[in-house]
């Protein structure tokens, strides 16, 4: 979807490098995850899930170079 969306606005090129599981221990060294919030992900979460919560994806792209100069 986030490829389809970086070509929707003009981007080039869109290739996914690397894509990797984001376990529940990475994302507690995050302060966007308060540590009440892990707490509770820990408690409702199944442990075989542990080690792909999330997955973290790389994608690039570039621009076109436009025909027409900027004012």
């Amino acid at each position: 979807m986030l490829r389809k969306k970086l070509f929707n606005v003009g981007f080039e090129a869109v290739a996914t490098v690397d894509r990797r599981p984001f376990r529940l221990a990475d994302l507690a060294r995050y302060p966007l995850f308060p540590p009440e919030f892990l707490d509770f992900v820990r408690r409702v979460l199944p442990s075989e899930l542990d080690h792909d919560i999330v997955q973290t994806v790389v994608v690039t792209g570039r621009r076109p170079i436009s025909s027409t100069p900027r004012a």
